[in-house]
Order: C-alpha cells, then structure tokens, then sequence
C-alpha cells in the first residue's frame, strides 16, 4: 500500500501504521467525543440567536404581535470586545540569563512580523468576539506547508469551538487522549487536491452543530474533512501524531510518513490549539460568556418591554365598543380624513361607546429600568466604564477615578487573553526552532 504525503502525491511503498481499522477507532471517539459536548454546543447556538437580537425566538411562548428586542445585552458585548482591542498584547521576548540575550533580542524581531503576516489584529478580534459572546475563544498555531509559494510558514487562526471535539471531562486541552477538528470542504476541491479520494467520498454523511445563517447553505456538496490529533508515548517520551481522513479514506497521517512516524508532526507534542475562556468552568476547557450571564435578564427586560409597548399601543390608538343595531357609518368613522361622520339615527351610549383606557403604574417603569440596571451590574458594563458618569459627579479626577475602578474587570479578563498570548508565542518560538533555518 502507497503513502500519500499532505500535497497527495505518492511515495514509497510499506505497511501503513493508520489504516481502515484505526479510522473505525476515530469514528467511534468521535462520536463519543460530539456526545458529550452536545450540551455545549445548544447553549452556543441558542447564544449566538441572542447576539442576533433574535432572542425572542428562545422565549416566546406563543404568537405576538410586540416583540421588542432591545440591545442592552448587545451594548455589553460591543464595549467588552472594545476595552479588548483597546488592551490588544504585542510580543516582547525576554532574556533569561545572559547568553539568551541575542536569540530573545532576534525573536522580538521575527514574531511579530510572522503575526503581522497572519493579520493577528483581525484573529485577535474574532476571538474576542467569541470569547464574549460564548466564553470561549480558541486559537490555533499551525506549520502551513503551503505557505510561501510551498516553502511553508507559521499560521495563527481563531478556531470555531463548533468545529473543535475533545475528551469529555478533561480541564486542560492537552490532557485530552484525542482531539479532532472537522471542517466542511467542497468535494470538487477535495478531489482537485486529492484524487485518489475519486469514487471514494459519500458527502457529508454527519450531522456536525453549525450556526444558523441568513443564506441558503447547501451542504450536500461538501465532505467532512478531519483532522485527528492524538498522543502517543514512543522511547518514553509523548509524542504527537496527526491523520487527516474524508469518511474512510486516509488522506494523510504521520504514522505513515517514515519521516515523522517516530518524531511526530510537531517537536512540542502538544495540541496546536490554545483555550480562552472568559469565565471557567471545572471538567471543559470551555468557559461561559456575558450573554450567558446577561441573558435571563434580557429577556425580563423584554418582557416588560413588550408588556409596556403593548400598552402603549393600546392606549394610543382609540378604541369604541358599537353594538350590533348601531347607527354609525363605521367605514366614516374609522377613515380619519373624514371630518364628518354620518349616524343613520340619534346616538346613546347604549349603540356607542369608548373603552376606558388604563395608564400603567410607575411601579412597573421604575421595575423595567431597575432590570436595565441589574444587567449593568451582573455585566460589569456600568455608565462609569463606558464613559458616561453617575448623577452629581462633575470633578473630572472623581470621574477619572471611578472609571479606573470601573474597568477593573476588563483587565482582569485581558490579563487571562494575556496569558493564552505567551502560549502563542511561546507554540511560535518552538515552531521556529523545528521548521526555520539559518539560511
């Protein structure tokens, strides 16, 4: 049997290690693996509907015809993710003894060109965004072999948590026997890429989580692609191993290449993704976000909202109560560019008469905008952090003092994206002391 490297072309012949039987094994774990993570995935799903302001889709109980959905929960979002941007890392290597100095003084150099080149800012953003709005944000640390014209660089993405199935339980990416990622990839541009898969692909045959999208998404021309990591001890040491498989076809593994069957595909042996989380939980390397948080009193916003709106609506279009024999032109009376309206007959209360309108208590305006102010609070998004001040302060070192103490949760949550940083460059520096030469 042939080995087929990553760029599909074929090299030597020998028995290889990943074969039919092993991607049984994987199709098992992974099952099991998207089992357990079901859970997650449905509040991720349901929380990317709140984002959308399209929660009243999680809350309705039936049909309505005032569904206001008001951003307050959007607003705690927009100004997490700018505080973030605002606070954004930049690499700074140390020394740490005197002989590091040159290498530390030259990798301040080299990292953040290969970060520019990868255009961080924007993968910093979007893992914000999803460290905000589900509590997690995963990066990956990749070797692109078909970078640079084939010549190969580093690459750092931001991963969709969706697309990402690990051992359930486990607290640490890395302590997990198995991870898979799972992209969906057009079939035509598979076979282009790899043709000895022709004849051999059936389509997406799994149900994979995905968001739901304002587009038609056809799915029945794309395959699942997964790529397979797992961890083997080799010579007493942990060794990384890596297989890309569509359905039952093995398309690339490292076990198969007598080049990295004994080393492994990257020197760290660890996972290439790093985990964020905004608020951790015990037993997943996933956190929980500001909507999670914020949600349940969203919806108590928007319910007395909508018990107000409805209200309103109520009481601002006049309402009359006409009985069956009634003298009325009803067709005059409801057309408001009629300035006169004829009765067939004299009118008494009895044929026509108004419905009383009822004002609503302050109580119920004060409760809605004390629910307002809740959210402020659980979110950690008061007036004082967002720039605006609290009524009768005026001395701009009182303001300025209030909206340092204001922020203090915002740096606490960039001094946790702080530390998924250093493990970035840190997976940077060990992929430029494997893959880069001097020359």
């Amino acid at each position: 049997m042939t080995n087929t490297n990553l760029s599909g072309n074929e090299e030597t012949s020998y028995a290889p290690a990943v074969g039919a039987e092993q991607l049984r094994r994987a199709h098992a774990l992974l099952s099991k693996y998207k089992a357990g993570k079901a859970a997650l995935e449905q509040r991720i799903l349901e929380n990317e509907r709140w984002y959308k302001l399209r929660h009243w889709d999680c809350m309705r109980r039936g049909t309505s015809e005032v569904e206001p959905a008001s951003a307050w929960l959007f607003n705690c979002i927009a100004n997490k993710h700018a505080s973030a941007m605002d606070s954004m890392p930049a690499p700074c290597v140390l020394p740490r003894e005197e002989s590091d100095r040159d290498e530390a003084k030259m990798l301040s150099a080299i990292i953040p060109v290969i970060l520019a080149q990868n255009d961080f800012e924007q993968v910093y953003s979007d893992a914000w965004d999803h460290k905000c709005r589900f509590g997690t944000a995963v990066y990956g640390v990749f070797w692109d072999s078909s970078k640079l014209s084939g010549l190969g660089d580093i690459a750092v993405r931001d991963i969709d948590i969706l697309s990402l199935y690990w051992e359930p339980g486990v607290r640490d990416i890395q302590d997990s026997q198995n991870v898979f990622s799972v992209q969906l990839t057009d079939t035509d541009l598979l076979l282009d890429t790899y043709p000895f898969l022709e004849g051999k692909l059936s389509g997406a045959a799994r149900d994979f989580a995905s968001y739901v999208s304002d587009e038609a998404v056809d799915l029945s021309e794309k395959t699942a692609v997964i790529d397979w990591y797992y961890k083997k001890r080799q010579g007493g040491r942990t060794v990384l191993h890596y297989c890309k498989f569509a359905g039952d076809c093995v398309i690339y593994a490292t076990e198969n290449d007598p080049l990295f069957a004994l080393r492994g595909l990257y020197d760290h042996a660890m996972y290439p993704f790093i985990f964020d989380a905004l608020f951790p939980t015990p037993g997943t390397p996933a956190g929980f976000g500001y909507i999670d948080i914020g949600k349940n009193c969203q919806s108590y916003i928007d319910r007395g909202g909508q018990a107000v709106m409805k209200n309103l609506l109520a009481n601002a279009a006049p309402r009359i109560l006409v009985s069956d024999d009634s003298v009325i032109n009803e067709q005059e009376y409801c057309d408001l560019s009629v300035d006169v309206v004829h009765a067939a007959g004299a009118l008494t209360d009895n044929t026509v008469r108004p419905l009383p309108r009822s004002s609503l208590d302050s109580v119920y305006i004060t409760a809605l905008r004390d629910k307002v102010d809740e959210l402020k609070e659980t979110t950690g998004n008061r007036d004082v952090s967002t720039g605006g001040t609290s009524s009768g302060v005026t001395a701009a070192s009182a303001i300025a003092a209030m909206q340092e103490a204001g922020s203090k949760l915002d740096r606490d949550s960039c001094k946790a994206s702080y530390r998924a940083f250093r493990r970035i460059c840190l997976m940077i520096v060990e992929l430029i002391r494997q893959f880069y030469s001097v020359s």
